[in-house]
């Protein structure tokens, strides 16, 4: 590591905080000791892993810690448990797992925790010296755990789950199952909504590990969808027998009463870190709105989702996951923006940015009818029933070849709704 790069780390860790302001003469005083101690127990711990990296290799692998949130935990731990298992090492090195925040599911962390060693926000001060670890004799410290470009897209649809439940949680399973009259012969649903209240929870909260806040250029709130635009879609999707259960945390508001019997609010209810793994473990599909996260947790088993109100052109991981977005109304051309507009880097964040919302463009969300097509659309391809024509072909690649203007690390290979792609389709490049 060269001067100028230790000279970078040393401004990052005691000169200047993560919005690049410069500390009080008190605060460098405070962090530059607190430095000094983590690269002294890095030191120490250096000294105790050699010997044993002597017997078998050590690997230290950084996770995304910026905030407490699911898609950074899975991700990470997914790709780095997939590529140590490709590389046909799992089981057969030490592996230290930086992540000294809180835990965004507790149940995840212990599931994981079976295959490696995560030192978490009880471990916090040993998870900093770690990152002062020399990597010499056979320790390694492998960093970024995320592969850049089209390749974290193809592992991701070959990787094959590694986790699993021990006997004692799949009985807590079936229990929950039973509270919620779902047998393993009901087929379900996990829905979830983003809300104001989880957006200032976990996306604007200022965490008081990093203390970094998103400020005011992501505006979250107006992507929001209102509840009731989910109503006739739950409603089309219990008329066929299968049950619909709602789930997420920090949630702003209940379902309706009467939706009827098929239909569960977990997330008022019964909710529990257990009980999301399980449900989206088992579920027919996952259905997020309006960029809910939760498809993470069915993401993890292989499992397909939904996403409608999506804020970007791509939707999920996975090549069966289908989406359907909202769309900027551009006030002074009296029309809706095309897709490729959407795709350019200076438009890339059009609905987040709040300083554009409302003066150049408004943001139309999805309707009702258009939620409950790519619904069925995802019932058919589950069934097995769903008929591509030819002019759907043709609009998914004019689609992809939209996609393709992306930097390679956003080009999802996920499907746009097949009928809001046929409504939208002068959107699309000739």
């Amino acid at each position: 590591m060269n001067r100028r790069v230790l000279k970078k780390k040393f401004d990052q860790e005691v000169i200047f905080d993560v919005h690049g302001a410069r500390n009080s003469r008190r605060r460098i005083v405070l962090r530059f000791f607190s430095l000094s101690f983590k690269v002294m127990g890095g030191a120490v711990l250096t000294l105790v892993l050699v010997p044993l990296s002597l017997f078998r290799p050590i690997e230290i692998w950084r996770m995304q810690t910026r905030r407490s949130k699911i898609s950074f935990f899975i991700r990470d731990l997914e790709f780095g448990l997939q590529n140590i298992k490709a590389r046909g090492q799992l089981g057969k090195r030490f592996v230290f797992v930086l992540y000294p925040i809180p835990f965004p599911n507790t149940q995840l962390a212990l599931m994981y925790r079976r295959h490696l060693t995560i030192l978490g926000k009880k471990q916090y001060f040993l998870a900093e010296a770690f990152r002062f670890v020399l990597p010499i004799a056979r320790i390694e410290d492998r960093g970024r755990l995320v592969p850049n470009g089209q390749e974290r897209f193809e592992l991701w649809n070959r990787r094959i789950p590694t986790l699993t439940f021990t006997e004692e949680e799949i009985s807590s399973g079936n229990d929950l199952d039973r509270g919620m009259s779902l047998g393993s012969e009901r087929p379900f649903v996990c829905l979830a909504f983003s809300s104001k209240n989880y957006r200032l929870s976990a996306d604007y909260a200022i965490d008081r590990y990093n203390n970094l806040g998103r400020g005011n250029k992501d505006n979250l709130f107006e992507i929001i969808p209102e509840i009731a635009s989910y109503v006739p879609a739950i409603n089309e999707i219990t008329k066929k027998g299968i049950a619909v259960v709602r789930t997420g945390i920090f949630e702003d508001e209940k379902l309706p009463t009467n939706l009827g019997n098929l239909v569960h609010d977990y997330s008022f209810g019964e909710q529990s870190p257990f009980g999301d793994v399980w449900l989206y473990s088992r579920c027919l599909f996952s259905f997020a709105g309006g960029g809910s996260g939760s498809h993470w947790f069915a993401s993890i088993f292989n499992i397909p989702c939904v996403f409608a109100d999506q804020f970007v052109i791509t939707g999920g991981y996975l090549d069966c996951d289908l989406f359907i977005m909202q769309l900027p109304w551009l006030i002074k051309e009296n029309s809706f923006a095309t897709f490729e507009w959407m795709s350019r880097k200076e438009n890339v964040e059009w609905a987040v940015d709040e300083s554009r919302i409302g003066v150049e463009y408004s943001l139309v969300k999805n309707t009702p009818s258009q939620i409950i097509e790519v619904i069925e659309e995802m019932l058919e391809r589950l069934n097995g029933t769903w008929l591509e024509s030819e002019e759907d072909i043709e609009l998914q690649k004019r689609f992809r070849g939209v996609v393709n203007l992306l930097p390679p690390g956003e080009r999802t290979p996920a499907r746009m709704g097949a009928k809001f792609l046929r409504e939208h389709q002068y959107l699309l490049p000739q």
